[in-house]
C-alpha cells in the first residue's frame, strides 16, 4: 500500500513567521491553482485583510507573478476588482462560520480560454484557503491542512530555538513555545509586551543600531541577554531578520541559549587577565593600568611610582615542599600584600617570584619608600606550609616616573632595584630615585652592618642594677643589647633598635642577649632575678616557649629568676595564640613586667587577662618629676595606686638622683634602676 503523501509533508513554519517554504509536495501537485492565507487583526482584533503565506505553482502562473510577489501580499491587493472587496466579504464569512463558500472568479487579462471560473473559501487549522475549481475536495486539503497544523505545533513546542516576531514598533506579535522551557515565560503573556523590555539595557543600543531601528532594515547576528521569569539573565545568541513583505511583523528573531557557552567564554576571559595561584591581573593587565595611571597623572604634578616585590627564597621552600608549597607561598604574601596596599587593583602578578604594585598621586618618593617599609612588615610575619612553619621576606624595588616615562620602562627599573635590594641583602627596598636612594642606601648599609655585627659577635648583653627603694640593695639585673665595632665605637640601642626591627633582625638580637643573660645569670646570687626585653617580633614567634625553655635548661637557671619584659605597644598586638604563649611560659615560674608603662596604647584589661606580675614605669615621668610637673606627679601616684591595687611590683626607670629616688618611694615605688645606681655595662665573671 503506498504511503500517504500527507504523512511524509515537512511542516511548514509557522504562519506568524513568514510564507512556508514553496514546492510542498501535496500542494504543489494540485493540477488547480490554490493559496493560503493568514487572517490580519486590527487593534479591536477584529480581521482586516487575509495575507497570502503561500501560493502553489498553478496559482502563480494563474496570477501571472513568481511567490516571492504573491507570498505576503494581502486578498484586496491580489484581486483588488472582484466585486468592490465582495471575494474578502466571502472569505470572511467562510472563516467565521467555518464554512465553504463558492463564488464566481473573474478571469485575469490575457488569460487562455478554459481558464477556471469557480473559487471555493474555506478555513483549515486558522487559516484561510482558497481553492480554484476543479481542485481536491475541501475535506480532503482540510484533512492535509490539519496535519500540517499538528506538525507546526509538535516542532514549535519541542524546538530548542526560540522563535519571536515583532512589529515594527517591537511589540511581540508571535513567541514559540519553546520560550516557557527556556526563558519561563507563557507565550500568551508575552504577545504585546515591548520586545525591548526583555533585552538587557546595556544591549539594546547595540541590538537597534544593528537591524531593530524603526528605519533600518539591516540584519542583526550576536548575543543579547533576555530577561528571565525570574528576573534572571540568559545569554542568548542568534539573528534577526527582515519578516517578508506584506506579512504583518517587521523583524523575526531566532535565538538559542548559549549561556554555558558565555560562563566558560568569561571563566577563560578571567584566566588570561587572573593570575590563578594569587587571582592578581597578571603582567600585561598590571602594564596597562600602569599607562592609563601615567596618562591621568600627566600634568598634574603629582608623582606615580611602581613597586616589583620579589619573594626571597623561594627556591628552597619549592625544593622542600614542592612547587605546591611554593604556590602557597605566594598566595600567602599576595594576600598580604593586598592588605598592605588596601587596594587589590594596584596589585599584580609579574613573572616568577615577582609582584607589581602601582602607587599613584604620591607626594613624594619618600612617601613609596614608606608604603615599601609597611609592606616588608606585613610579609615577615611567619606562616606555617605543610606543618613547616617558614619566616618569609621580600624584596622591594622601587621606580618613580619621569616625564615621557613608559610602563615597560618602570617596571624595568623597578625589577632592577628589586634585584639592587636582594644583593643588598634581602628583606629591604631599594631605589633609582637618586636623592632617596642615597638616604635609602645609607639605611641598607646600616642594616647590612648590623647584620654584619651579629656574625662577628660584635652585640652583647650589658647589666643595669635594680634596685630596692627602701634598702637600697640590688636585687637584680636588666639585660640590655648593646653594639660596639671593631674600632672601639660603642652604638647606642636607640640607633640600631628601630632599624633592626624594620629589617627583622630584632628576633636574632632578643635570642642573643637572653643566651648571655641567662649564662651571666647562672653566675649570680640565687636570690638576684635577670630582666630581659621581649620585642613584639620576638612574642609573635611560635617557637619563643620552647627557646626559651631551653635557654633556661642550657644556662641552669630556676625560671622565677627571669624577668621578661614587653612594652604596652607590643601588647596592642596580642593574639590568641601569643597569650596562650605567655600563659604557657608564665606556669613555668617566669614572671611578666609591662616596659615603659604609661606610654603605650594597653588597656587595663591586658593587666587584668594575662599574668603580668610587675610593672615599669617609664623615663619620661622620672625626668618630668625631675621639672616638678605637677600633672606628672599625679599621674605617677595614680599609676601606683593601680598596680599596688592588683598586687603588682613596681619598677621606676631612669633615676638619676638621689631626690627623684626619695619622690619615687613616698609615692609607694618599691623599686628603681638609673644611673644614679649604676649605667649599663658588662658584668665580670
Amino acid at each position: 500500500m503506498p504511503e500517504d503523501p500527507a504523512l511524509s509533508l515537512p511542516e511548514p513554519p509557522p504562519p506568524a513567521a513568514g510564507a512556508p517554504a514553496g514546492g510542498q509536495p501535496v500542494l504543489d501537485a494540485l493540477p488547480d491553482p490554490f493559496l493560503l492565507l493568514r487572517p490580519e487583526r486590527g487593534v479591536a482584533g477584529t480581521i482586516t485583510d487575509f495575507i497570502c503565506t503561500y501560493a502553489n505553482g498553478e496559482a502563480c502562473r494563474l496570477h501571472g507573478h513568481q511567490p516571492e510577489r504573491i507570498v505576503g501580499a494581502r486578498l484586496r491587493d491580489l484581486h483588488p476588482s472582484h466585486c468592490a472587496g465582495d471575494l474578502f466579504e466571502h472569505g470572511l464569512r467562510a472563516f467565521e462560520a467555518g464554512q465553504t463558500v463558492a463564488v464566481p472568479a473573474p478571469g485575469r487579462p490575457g488569460e487562455a480560454p478554459g481558464a477556471p471560473r469557480a473559487l471555493r473559501l474555506f478555513p483549515a487549522g486558522g487559516w484561510l484557503c482558497c481553492l480554484w475549481s476543479g481542485a481536491s475536495e475541501p475535506a480532503d486539503l482540510r484533512r492535509r491542512l490539519s496535519e500540517l497544523e499538528r506538525r507546526h505545533h509538535l516542532l514549535a513546542g519541542h524546538a530548542s530555538d526560540l522563535v519571536i516576531e515583532v512589529d515594527a514598533d517591537h511589540r511581540i506579535l508571535w513567541v514559540s513555545e519553546s520560550v516557557q522551557k527556556l526563558l519561563g515565560w507563557s507565550p500568551p503573556a508575552l504577545v504585546g509586551r515591548p520586545a525591548m523590555a526583555f533585552v538587557h539595557s546595556d544591549d539594546r543600543c547595540r541590538a537597534l543600531r544593528t537591524g531593530l531601528g524603526p528605519r533600518d532594515r539591516g540584519r542583526f547576528e550576536g548575543e543579547l541577554r533576555i530577561r528571565r521569569a525570574d528576573d534572571g539573565w540568559c545569554s542568548m545568541g542568534g539573528s534577526v531578520r527582515p519578516a517578508p513583505e506584506g506579512s504583518g511583523g517587521a523583524w523575526v528573531l531566532c535565538l538559542r541559549d548559549i549561556q554555558d557557552r558565555v560562563t566558560i567564554r568569561a571563566e577563560l576571559d578571567h584566566s588570561q587577565h587572573h593570575d590563578t595561584v594569587t587571582g592578581l591581573a597578571v603582567r600585561h593587565v598590571a602594564l596597562g593600568r600602569i599607562r592609563e595611571a601615567l596618562d591621568r597623572q600627566a600634568g598634574t604634578g603629582s608623582m606615580l611610582a611602581v613597586l616589583s616585590i620579589g619573594v626571597d627564597g623561594l627556591t628552597p621552600v619549592n625544593d622542600a615542599l614542592t612547587h605546591a608549597g611554593g604556590d602557597q607561598l605566594i598566595a600567602f604574601l599576595a594576600g598580604r600584600i593586598v592588605r598592605a596596599i588596601g587596594e587589590p587593583d594596584r596589585v599584580g602578578r609579574g613573572t616568577g617570584d615577582e609582584f607589581i604594585v602601582l602607587l599613584s598621586d604620591l607626594a613624594s618618593a619618600a612617601e613609596a619608600a614608606h608604603r615599601a617599609e609597611r609592606i616588608l612588615t606585613a610579609c615577615r610575619a611567619p606562616i606555617t606550609i605543610g606543618g613547616q612553619p617558614i619566616d618569609p621576606t621580600v624584596s622591594i624595588g622601587i621606580a618613580t616616573s619621569a616625564a615621557g616615562a613608559l610602563p615597560d620602562e618602570l617596571l624595568r627599573d623597578a625589577s632592577l632595584a628589586m634585584r639592587q635590594a636582594k644583593a643588598r641583602g634581602r628583606n629591604c627596598f631599594a631605589l633609582l630615585d637618586d636623592a632617596l636612594a642615597t638616604e635609602a642606601h645609607t639605611r641598607l648599609l646600616f642594616a647590612a652592618e648590623i647584620q654584619r655585627g651579629l656574625v662577628m659577635e660584635e652585640f652583647a648583653a650589658w647589666f643595669m642594677p635594680i634596685v630596692c627603694f627602701e634598702t637600697g640593695e640590688v636585687t637584680g639585673y636588666e639585660a640590655l643589647a648593646r653594639w660596639v665595632r671593631p674600632d672601639g665605637i660603642e652604638v647606642g640601642p636607640a640607633e640600631f633598635l628601630p632599624c633592626a626591627e624594620r629589617r627583622g633582625l630584632i628576633v636574632r638580637i632578643d635570642r642573643l642577649v637572653l643566651r648571655q643573660a641567662l649564662v651571666t645569670l647562672s653566675r649570680l646570687p640565687d636570690e638576684l632575678t635577670m630582666a630581659v626585653n621581649v620585642s613584639a617580633a620576638t612574642l609573635a614567634q611560635p617557637d619563643h616557649p620552647q627557646l626559651v625553655a631551653e635557654a633556661l635548661e642550657a644556662a641552669g637557671v630556676s625560671p622565677e629568676r627571669l624577668h621578661l619584659e614587653v612594652t604596652e605597644t607590643a601588647l596592642v598586638t596580642v593574639t590568641e595564640r601569643i597569650r596562650q604563649q605567655i600563659q604557657q611560659l608564665a606556669g613555668r615560674g617566669i614572671r611578666w613586667y609591662v616596659d615603659d608603662f604609661g606610654t603605650g596604647y594597653s588597656s587595663i584589661s591586658h593587666l587584668r587577662d594575662l599574668p603580668i606580675a610587675g610593672l615599669k614605669l617609664d623615663r619620661s615621668f622620672t625626668s618630668a618629676m625631675r621639672a616638678k610637673d605637677t600633672k606628672t606627679l599625679r599621674l605617677s601616684q595614680a599609676l601606683v595606686g593601680v598596680a599596688e591595687g592588683l598586687e603588682l611590683d613596681t619598677v621606676a626607670e631612669g633615676v638619676e638622683t638621689i631626690e627623684e629616688a626619695r619622690l619615687l618611694t613616698s609615692q609607694g615605688w618599691l623599686h628603681g634602676q638609673g644611673w644614679f645606681y649604676g649605667k649599663a655595662a658588662p658584668l665580670e665573671p
